[in-house]
Formats: C-alpha cells, sequence, structure tokens
C-alpha cells in the first residue's frame, strides 16, 4: 500500500485547466480535455470490480511544473499547489504527497493499469489502490524510462502528479465491500514505468477530488485515518 507522507485540504476556486469532470449515466464520470472524453474514472456499476478505460492522449504540462516534478518534491508547497491550477480543475480537493510502489498489471483486452495496494479496513471492508495512466506503455520513450530507473536505483524520488477518487462499490459475488482508491496519471508516466521496472518506490502528488468521488465525507475521513 502506498504510504502517507502528507496531505492538506484546499480548495481551488479558480482554473486555467483544459481538464474538466463530465456526468453521463449512472455513476458514470469522465476525465475530459478541452471537452473530449481521456478517461473513464466512473463506477459505471457498483457491483462489478475495478475497471479502468482511457484513451492515450498526452497531456502537456508547463515547463516550470515538470521541472518540479521531475526534481522531486517533499512537501506541501502553497506557492506549488497554486501553480497546478492551470491544470487541475476547479473543485475541492485533498491534496495528497504518497509514496507509492506501483506493480503494473495488463488484461488480457489491453488495458493496463498499476496495483499500488490493498489494505483492510475491518473485516468485510478493504481498499484496493491503483494508479491508471492515461498513456500505454507502448508509447513511452525508452530512454527516458532508462534515465528515470537510474535516479530511482539512486534512491532519488521524482514525483507523478494525479487527480484521484475515492468510489465505495458492492461486487456481486464478493463478500467485502471494496472502497476503490484510484489516481489517474496527468504527469509521471515515465517516472511510474521506471518505478515498476526498477521495483522501486516514487512519490505521487495527488488530489483526490471530493465533490467527484462517489464516497460521503465519513468515508473519506475514515480514509485517510488508515493510510495515517
Amino acid at each position: 500500500m502506498s504510504k502517507l507522507l502528507s496531505y492538506k485540504e484546499i480548495h481551488i476556486c479558480s482554473s486555467t485547466s483544459p481538464i474538466a469532470y463530465k456526468q453521463a449515466g449512472y455513476r458514470q464520470r469522465f476525465l475530459t480535455i478541452e471537452g473530449k472524453e481521456i478517461a473513464n474514472t466512473g463506477i459505471d456499476c457498483e457491483t462489478c470490480l475495478f475497471y479502468a478505460n482511457a484513451s492515450g492522449m498526452d497531456i502537456k504540462n508547463a515547463t516550470k511544473i515538470s521541472n518540479k516534478l521531475n526534481q522531486g518534491i517533499n512537501t506541501l508547497d502553497q506557492d506549488f499547489l497554486s501553480d497546478l491550477s492551470c491544470l487541475i480543475p476547479k473543485g475541492h480537493y485533498i491534496t495528497t504527497l504518497l509514496k507509492v510502489y506501483p506493480r503494473l498489471k495488463r488484461e488480457a483486452h489491453g488495458t493496463e493499469y498499476y496495483k499500488a495496494g490493498l489494505r483492510n479496513i475491518s473485516s468485510m471492508r478493504k481498499i484496493e489502490e491503483y494508479i491508471v495512466p492515461i498513456q500505454s506503455s507502448e508509447s513511452l520513450n525508452p530512454i527516458a524510462i532508462n534515465d528515470y530507473m537510474d535516479r530511482v536505483d539512486l534512491k532519488e524520488s521524482p514525483t507523478a502528479l494525479s487527480i484521484s477518487f475515492l468510489d465505495i462499490k458492492y461486487p456481486l459475488n464478493h463478500f467485502d465491500e471494496i472502497w476503490v482508491y484510484s489516481h489517474y496519471l496527468l504527469d509521471g508516466h515515465h517516472k511510474m514505468f521506471a518505478a515498476n521496472k526498477a521495483q522501486k518506490g516514487i512519490t505521487l502528488l495527488s488530489f483526490l477530488s471530493i465533490d467527484e468521488s462517489f464516497a460521503n465525507k465519513e468515508q473519506v475521513e475514515k480514509l485517510f485515518q488508515v493510510l495515517t
């Protein structure tokens, strides 16, 4: 499971981000960029197991932000969080800095995601944590991957960036209540793939959307009690 390093509740009241949230049907939720759907992030079916689907669109970050993330961050600096309003849509968030140890999973139909951990809340409830890339691993630059592998081998910790959700599910044929804690990568695809390949950890700056998650306030608070 990821290790919680720091967290802070914030409101982004003004944003120039081309990214937006789109609701469509019962418990369906999409990330869009300039109106185009780039990832299906919703539950779709609250009785189904985890599902991820992303379109492969490349998201370009401002140079200043990319450089800061590439260097790696170890605190939640308010000025830097404010800079990220060019990428993160308006809304209520809990920003978290996590240490993650991704393990790549490929489904038979081609979907890719990283398992980031499993943690029991009680005998009948558990948290499943996933990191979902927007770009496929086949589109990544091998030179950049090798560079990041060298860095994580030297115990450096570059930082990836995600929009995240907590969704409560009740899968059929399962006795457990599943809390799906999912992170959709906006920056850091090469870093995450390199960390998986090197079997090392990196940091993840996550913006957990309170407004868009299919979970109530008490469940979000419980998540952070468990992560702490």
